[in-house]
């Protein structure tokens, strides 16, 4: 049983390690870097909140693919389509009502999990940005203490089994020994995995398909697709 003092140091331990996991992702996620047709300057950087567009999120609807061609086609007429015709099918959410609407499918006493779709080039990745700049700088998801953010491309350099604890450190080193005790309070913990259609690996969430390997301990060796798959299904933590 840990003594009033161990915990004291423990909480501050935690303590640090989160401002020095916000001031990494502050860091990382504070500048847009945008493709140019210029020839000297094919890329240029830009601080994110100065050239971030907010995109307008909605809950599924009967056809998606449907509103997909509205939102191309239309632009700025797509809203006033929206609340005429389609008022009572659709639901606008900022992101960060997430995990507090019906955009979330699943919920359970573990958590919720939401799914984000769209054409490409829409500006998924750039709102995933946003979201973990938010986070970083206090602005949104308070009630999470950590937040890890995953991209399905750099997954893909991951060629052998590995477990939960290995794929945070290996990006977070100075978690340390820190996430055995973060794993006591998993609802405090959002992940996030960006770009599924890039993934490598095979992951189906369908439901009348038969469910891959569950990876049930954070500190297990498994498939970094049975990581995913059980994370989202509130198998994993």
């Amino acid at each position: 049983m840990k003594t009033n003092i161990e915990n004291y140091f423990l909480s501050v331990l935690i303590e640090d390690v989160q401002q020095k996991h916000k001031e990494t992702l502050r860091v990382q996620t504070e500048t847009l870097r945008v493709n140019t047709i210029l020839i000297k300057e094919k890329v240029k950087i830009f601080q994110l909140v100065d050239r971030y567009a907010e995109l307008t999120i909605i809950s599924t609807v009967r056809d998606r693919t449907l509103v997909e061609h509205e939102l191309l086609a239309r632009g700025r007429d797509h809203e006033e389509w929206r609340e005429k015709d389609l008022q009572r099918e659709l639901e606008k959410i900022r992101p960060d009502q997430l995990f507090q609407s019906s955009f979330s499918q699943r919920k359970s006493k573990s958590g919720s999990s939401a799914a984000v779709s769209g054409v490409p080039g829409i500006g998924k990745t750039t709102m995933v940005q946003k979201i973990v700049y938010d986070w970083a700088t206090g602005k949104i998801y308070p009630h999470f203490q950590f937040v890890f953010s995953f991209k399905f491309r750099d997954l893909n350099t991951i060629n052998c089994r590995i477990s939960l604890r290995n794929l945070i450190r290996d990006q977070y080193p100075y978690f340390g020994n820190v996430l055995g005790e973060l794993w006591k309070n998993p609802e405090g913990l959002l992940f996030i995995f960006d770009g599924l259609d890039e993934f490598k690996g095979s992951i189906d969430f369908a439901e009348n398909t038969e469910p891959p390997s569950m990876c049930t301990d954070p500190e297990s060796w498994c498939e970094v697709s049975d990581i995913v798959y059980s994370l989202i299904q509130h198998k994993l933590l």
